[in-house]
């Protein structure tokens, strides 16, 4: 996954940084207004270009933000009006934000990073779930309500493809392997089907995984896939399951019940929030080698 890091607010002077304006007319123009309410901001992110952004949400029951970039050596400054909180994906080449909209219909802002600027939006239908990018192709993950249907949208240069994955699953996350997409798949309900979907270049299934836990994300570990749990249904997360690429073998392991917060090729870090107890688990002994708390 590709998420963007959060900077506290004490890291990023966001009352010197940024402007606000609440006119749509004024999109992609540089903001003339002072940053009036700091506490409405909900995200600011740093990309490796040193460019700030900056989401803000207009008031507590409005679907309606403000993206707000910040151009680190011009020191320009655009706003962004959007429908639905943005979540801030950074690529090599690109920021591509996904705006949940009102869960019938999200958007996708493409800026570059060398300006940042606005290069292209497009519109997907249902709950967006997960974004990646590979080789090029940008891979879409969402979950649309009416039809029931998790489905995949592969975008290429100024095309975007629809790919039906399944009934009664959230497509909950996107790992690129080669030139194979893998996706994990979650049940809506309790039960199944639960399982990694396999996709070739061509956007085409080739094979299926078929998990024993509801996968929440998944991370690539040399020869196997690490599947880390989330219960739709309970919000709990207990357990791992390694699925080996070459055979199919899968191992599953129990965790404490926490949170990702990096993924190595040797360990993984977790951390339950309510002991506020940082977890190291090793993949080669697969299990917990290091514990502490935090502040």
């Amino acid at each position: 996954m590709a998420k963007m890091f959060s900077l506290s607010a004490k890291k990023s002077d966001i009352k010197e940084l940024l402007y606000v304006s609440n006119d749509p007319d004024t999109a992609g123009n540089p903001s003339t207004l002072q940053w009036n309410d700091p506490q409405t901001y909900i995200d600011v992110y740093k990309d490796n270009h040193k460019n700030y952004w900056v989401s803000q949400v207009e008031g507590t029951k409005s679907r309606r933000h403000t993206i707000y970039t910040h151009n680190h050596e011009t020191k320009k400054r655009l706003c962004h009006p959007v429908n639905g909180r943005p979540n801030f994906y950074e690529f090599e080449d690109s920021v591509v934000v996904a705006c949940e909209g009102d869960g019938s219909k999200g958007s996708i802002l493409i800026f570059s990073k060398d300006d940042p600027e606005l290069l292209k939006e497009w519109k997907v239908n249902g709950y967006l779930w997960e974004v990646e990018k590979n080789n090029g192709t940008l891979y879409v993950s969402c979950y649309i309500v009416e039809e029931d249907q998790a489905v995949l949208y592969v975008i290429k240069g100024d095309k975007k493809k629809r790919v039906n994955l399944g009934k009664n699953i959230a497509p909950t996350d996107i790992l690129c392997i080669g030139e194979e997409v893998y996706i994990s798949a979650a049940p809506i309900l309790n039960g199944d089907p639960k399982k990694i979907i396999v996709l070739n270049n061509k956007e085409k299934v080739i094979r299926e995984y078929p998990l024993s836990i509801s996968p929440r994300a998944l991370y690539h570990v040399e020869n196997e896939i690490m599947v880390y749990e989330l219960d739709l249904a309970t919000g709990k997360s207990e357990k791992i399951v390694y699925v080996d690429l070459n055979t199919g073998q899968q191992i599953t392991h129990t965790i404490p019940n926490s949170q990702v917060v990096e993924c190595t090729s040797s360990s993984l870090s977790l951390l339950q929030q309510d002991s506020k107890t940082l977890f190291t688990w090793d993949h080669c002994n697969r299990k917990i080698v290091c514990s502490k708390k935090i502040s």
